[in-house]
């Protein structure tokens, strides 16, 4: 799995993950007891750990790929 395969998916989660934040706050899925759970306790750290990684993938490759 190359770094260019690897930052798609993540961006395409990152995407994924907003668009579903979205139709949360701006829809009646706020009443849907299953997006009430998972936005805060899924979606939210999933979104940040998304952005996290795309923004620091240098940093977390170059440690993927140390070699001692």
């Amino acid at each position: 799995m190359g770094g260019s395969f690897t930052t798609e998916i993540m961006r395409w989660l990152h995407i994924t993950g907003g668009m579903i934040l979205f139709a949360y706050v701006y829809t009646r899925l706020v009443e849907n007891p299953f997006f009430a759970d998972a936005a805060p306790y899924v979606i939210v750290p999933g979104l940040a750990l998304t952005g996290l990684v795309m923004w620091q993938w240098p940093i977390f490759r170059s440690l993927l790929h140390k070699k001692d």
